[in-house]
């Protein structure tokens, strides 16, 4: 499922960084400044223009920022995940901006006045996810249903019908079950 050419890759980038806290293993994967410009540098995709020299205030900003993202997909309803999303877009002060790059046609972007990355992250993350909400509904967030894992992700199958974040999940998971009818059968 394709959102909207805005939303597709920030959605990716909304659960990506919400993953990049392993809650399972309590493994930080943002530990230093020097991480949080990696993260945004392997998914710039069409905000190429954003600077990433970070700090510790930007760790520890982005890292507040993942936060309140994880609660989106925790969210009792899609009205407190609307509630959180419309808070998120209030404090990094999105902005929507027509931006014409490259090949790609006129499109919108939604951006915060200044380049901090935790805000740039805010706005881009929020409102990916926001469409998301819209478009696809609130069925379509969703955590991992492996015991093992803790991981988000955003449902783009065709019949609403994935349970986990990833196909190692998936796998791991079916191995079990099928270890345990093994057990029980024999």
């Amino acid at each position: 499922m394709d959102f909207s050419h805005y939303s597709d890759e920030p959605v990716v980038v909304a659960a990506a960084l919400v993953n990049t806290y392993d809650v399972a293993a309590d493994e930080e994967h943002l530990a230093t400044p020097d991480d949080v410009a990696a993260f945004i540098g392997d998914h710039l995709g069409d905000w190429d223009e954003v600077t990433v020299a970070t700090t510790e205030r930007d760790l520890h900003e982005t890292r507040a920022l993942r936060s309140r993202l994880r609660q989106v997909f925790e969210a009792a309803d899609p009205a407190e995940a609307a509630a959180i999303l419309n808070g998120i877009l209030g404090d990094v002060a999105a902005s929507p901006r027509v931006s014409v790059h490259g090949d790609a046609a006129p499109h919108l972007h939604f951006e915060p006045e200044d380049a901090h990355p935790a805000r740039w992250l805010g706005a881009i993350t929020a409102m990916g996810l926001s469409v998301a909400l819209i478009e696809g509904g609130f069925d379509r967030f969703g955590m991992c249903a492996s015991t093992t894992c803790d991981d988000v992700f955003v449902d783009t199958s065709k019949n609403r019908s994935r349970r986990h974040c990833s196909d190692t999940c998936t796998t791991r998971e079916s191995v079990a079950a099928y270890r345990k009818r093994q057990r029980h059968a024999g």
